[in-house]
């Protein structure tokens, strides 16, 4: 199994809203990211659902080395609201 298919895999979870979240970061910012922003959301797949979950709501601030990826995530989803309506 390839990288690209084992982060695919990775981003299947027990919550489908973090399925979409994480598989839509995946295919549309993962490969312009630079290697340490990929080894930074590879870590973050290896974090709970429902911290990852929290930490988008804000409902809890996530890890220092996740700031930024969260951030990035949640502005990707507030974005695609916009366009969508």
């Amino acid at each position: 199994m390839n990288r690209r298919s084992r982060l695919i895999w990775r981003c299947r979870r027990g919550i489908r809203e973090m399925d979409i979240l994480l598989l839509d970061y995946l295919e549309a910012h993962y490969d312009e990211a630079s290697a340490d922003e990929q080894d930074t959301f590879e870590e973050l797949l290896e974090e709970t659902d429902l911290d990852i979950l929290a930490w988008i709501m804000q409902k809890t601030s996530p890890d220092e080395k996740y700031i930024k990826l969260i951030a990035f995530i949640r502005e990707s989803v507030t974005n695609s609201r916009k366009t969508s309506n």
